[in-house]
C-alpha cells in the first residue's frame, strides 16, 4: 500500500498544478468533493484508490472521478543546484 500511497501523493500534487492552470476545470469541482483519481492504465492503483476512498466518504459528499489520460514527457523543473553530503 505504501507505493500506491506515493503514487498518490504525487498524482495529487500533480493535478493541483494543473488546477492552477485550469482554473476553469477547477470551478467544476464541488465544495467539499471526494476526489477519485483513474489513471489510464494503472488498474489495481485505480481500484484501490476508488475501495479506499469510498470507504472514507462523508454522508452525503459530492464524487468526482478524475481520468488521467496522459502525462506531460518532461519535468516542469527547469534548472537546479545539488550539494552531496558525506553520510
Amino acid at each position: 500500500m505504501s507505493n500506491y500511497a506515493d503514487f498518490l501523493a504525487m498524482v495529487s500534487t500533480e493535478f493541483h498544478r494543473y488546477l492552477m492552470e485550469n482554473e476553469m476545470f477547477a470551478e467544476k469541482i464541488p465544495t467539499n468533493a471526494l476526489v477519485i483519481f483513474q489513471i489510464e492504465g494503472e488498474n489495481d492503483f485505480n481500484k484501490w484508490h476508488k475501495e479506499t476512498s469510498l470507504r472514507n466518504r462523508e454522508a452525503e459528499q459530492p464524487i468526482v472521478y478524475v481520468y488521467v489520460k496522459k502525462w506531460r514527457e518532461h519535468s516542469l523543473i527547469e534548472e537546479i543546484d545539488m550539494e552531496e553530503v558525506a553520510a
